[in-house]
């Protein structure tokens, strides 16, 4: 099950050229919200802030599970600890969980992509 706002929006997990202003930019065009990146491609991602975000929102991870590494949440701004469920959702599937702001987790995203490290990657926009 995925969230009703999943729109592919490019149909490869591409580097991310930059973040801010509540989007994030790749290939030629810049989108704004917030971003599931997964091996299929990028995605939009319905939660636009840290306590709109919910189980249901990450139930991509179930169906790609096999294809990732990890999964990666920059959850905005701030760090923030991740929630129990998320914690037990990571480990129900089997997989590592870090948690860090956007940029710290855009970073990570393009080095482990570069790496050929795929994480399942769900990123929250910031101003």
């Amino acid at each position: 099950m995925q969230t009703s706002d999943d729109t592919l929006l490019w149909p490869e997990p591409l580097p991310l050229k930059s973040y801010g202003d509540y989007g994030f930019r790749f290939a030629e065009m810049r989108h704004e919200g917030a971003l599931c990146i997964l091996p299929d491609g990028i995605r939009r991602w319905r939660p636009r802030a840290p306590e709109e975000v919910t189980a249901e929102d990450f139930a991509a991870v179930t169906a790609h599970r096999a294809d990732v590494d990890f999964l990666l949440y920059g959850c905005g701004e701030r760090h923030l600890p991740p929630p129990d469920w998320l914690v037990r959702l990571a480990a129900l599937a089997g997989l590592g969980l870090e948690v860090m702001t956007t940029g710290a987790a855009v970073r990570t995203y393009n080095l482990c992509r570069d790496e050929l490290r795929l994480p399942a990657t769900f990123l929250l926009p910031v101003p």
